[in-house]
């Protein structure tokens, strides 16, 4: 590559990396309470209490991509909303067909899913970093509450990325410059 096309691969590669969909990515850790439904817990036994409740901690990880990187909002409807790829790995939330939505205001997103039978509801608000967990299989079975935090998980920042990726092409303008000059 000779230097004077170097302006226009760098170009091209500064838009590539600027004009995407946003990623955002959380870990959640979260405490409150749960039953395991039935009599499990008690002691002694209550039949007429319908679930004992324990304390409990959940970890888990939300990340999710929006069309673009802009303020709005999208909607997570199944596989058919604005929002790809949303994952929160609670509960059954992973293998259920979600519905619900996010705002972004200023770069900070909230939002709220929840399961397709509304037995599971994950709410988040970054500006806030809190999070909610409340799940409810029905009378007698599993339940829980939990309420806590959102802290980032660090991606690489595009600066570096694209110092790299400069450092890899003078490395092959250099290597071709070597090339010609042996034969």
């Amino acid at each position: 590559m000779r230097p004077r096309h170097w302006p226009a691969a760098i170009a091209l590669l500064a838009a590539a990396v600027t004009a995407h969909a946003e990623h955002f990515q959380y870990r959640v850790d979260l405490s409150g309470t749960y039953s395991e439904g039935g009599t499990d817990g008690c002691y002694p036994p209550d039949f007429n209490q319908p679930a004992c409740p324990q304390p409990g901690k959940l970890t888990a990880t939300l990340s999710f991509d929006t069309p673009d990187n802009s303020d709005g909002s999208y909607s997570i409807e199944g596989n058919f909303g604005d929002i790809t790829d949303f994952s929160v790995n609670l509960g059954e939330m992973p293998e259920d067909s979600l519905f619900g939505g996010v705002n972004v205001v200023n770069g900070a997103p909230n939002g709220s899913v929840q399961a397709a039978d509304q037995s599971e509801t994950f709410t988040f608000d970054w500006a806030s970093r809190s999070a909610t967990y409340v799940y409810d299989y029905g009378y007698h079975n599993p339940n829980g509450s939990f309420a806590g935090t959102l802290s980032a998980v660090p991606e690489p920042a595009p600066t570096p990325l694209m110092l790299t990726a400069l450092a890899g092409m003078v490395g092959v303008a250099l290597r071709r410059g070597a090339r010609r000059d042996r034969t």
